[in-house]
């Protein structure tokens, strides 16, 4: 880069040897796309201010969020190196496909941010988790642990609430006459924990213990909210 005025090794040259993950390489610039084709290629880098090659053996591991075949369509992402890392490809669903994963994530993720900020965040109101559980997450994990983490760090008491949610995953309750229903991703609470609640038997076979435990909440209030909101098992 402009200004380089002596000879350092890069990231390549620090994984020789070994695995080098490239975390959301949809988002590359093409210029860029260009050099680590180069590189691929060749299994030659150039250190930043020197103009000797050197030879590295580096495994890559490509991350995305990207459909990288359709950006590839799009002229968006190049087809050369596309096809160069596309190897060995393992799909992983989006978190709204996998919600069974959401309570253990939610509980790691308070752990590492009780550790982060010397908090010490007990843990989460099973309101709040059904509210989590029930968003939809287009950030998918990355945006489960920014929420956490923030959830934790402005929280004051010994658990998160509903009340430490960000306002664009929940909105306080509206002051109507029975004042119950607060609003999730433009629907009210009320629909969201029917959907929730739906969605995880019909991902569970229609496994009521299992369903109970995943959302927090006992056989009897399962079964209850079951017929309340007319459901079919």
């Amino acid at each position: 880069y402009t200004g380089a005025t002596g000879s350092r090794p890069g990231r390549f040259e620090h994984a020789d040897g070994g695995t080098l993950l490239l975390d959301e390489v949809g988002d590359m610039p093409k210029a860029m796309q260009a050099k680590l084709l180069r590189v691929l290629e060749s299994g030659e880098i150039v250190r930043v201010g020197s103009n000797e090659p050197s030879r590295v053996d580096v495994r890559i591991i490509s991350a995305t969020n990207s459909d990288l075949a359709d950006r590839v369509e799009k002229k968006e992402f190049r087809d050369d190196l596309y096809f160069r890392i596309k190897g060995a490809t393992i799909e992983i669903p989006p978190l709204r496909r996998r919600r069974e994963d959401i309570p253990l994530l939610i509980d790691h993720f308070i752990r590492i941010a009780n550790q982060t900020h010397d908090m010490s965040i007990a843990g989460i109101t099973p309101e709040a988790r059904r509210v989590l559980m029930a968003y939809p997450w287009p950030g998918n994990i990355r945006q489960l642990h920014n929420v956490i983490e923030n959830m934790v760090v402005l929280g004051s008491g010994e658990k998160l609430t509903i009340e430490n949610l960000p306002v664009e995953i929940y909105s306080p309750p509206s002051r109507t006459t029975d004042g119950q229903f607060g609003e999730l991703a433009g629907i009210s609470i009320e629909e969201a924990e029917k959907q929730l609640i739906r969605n995880t038997l019909k991902m569970l076979g229609g496994n009521r213990e299992k369903a109970a435990n995943i959302l927090g909440i006992g056989e009897r209030t399962l079964y209850r909210k079951i017929k309340e909101y007319g459901l079919k098992e």
